[in-house]
């Protein structure tokens, strides 16, 4: 695939997920693809089950916004800001960046960077720990 399909792959991801289509969102990786959360490995299974455990805490719509996507090759770089109302009355509000690598017309691996004080403050507020602790560093 060109540049540009694995860039348009990468913006319909970030849209399904959006949406909450988590089905759709996922079948976009490779069997065996991973997901990279802040230094952590998990499977793309494993990874959509926070996802879903997430989204069951958001009160209303998800935003989740590209600003800035840079496609060269088989990778994408994506700047995202994203928010959420959440249960207990939190509010979520989080700056991402998305790195894609694909292979074959699927995702192979998604690292994903955040401003982990935000995550853990929101974690905090809803009285859960961040279900990524459990995932290999």
């Amino acid at each position: 695939m060109s540049a540009a399909d694995n860039k348009a792959l990468a913006l319909e991801y970030m849209r399904l997920l959006e949406k909450g289509d988590y089905d759709a969102a996922f079948g976009k990786f490779a069997p065996d693809g991973k997901v990279s959360v802040m230094g952590r490995t998990s499977s793309v299974g494993d990874f959509a089950k926070v996802v879903r455990e997430f989204r069951g805490m958001v009160v209303g719509a998800m935003t989740l916004t590209p600003t800035g996507t840079v496609a060269e090759g088989d990778k994408v770089a994506m700047e995202v800001t994203g928010g959420a109302d959440m249960i207990k009355g939190v509010r979520y509000d989080n700056q991402y960046h998305f790195l894609f690598e694909f292979k074959n017309g699927k995702i192979a691996h998604l690292k994903e960077y955040m401003d982990t004080a935000k995550a853990q403050a929101t974690w905090d507020a809803l009285g859960k720990a961040p279900p990524e602790n459990q995932w290999k560093k």
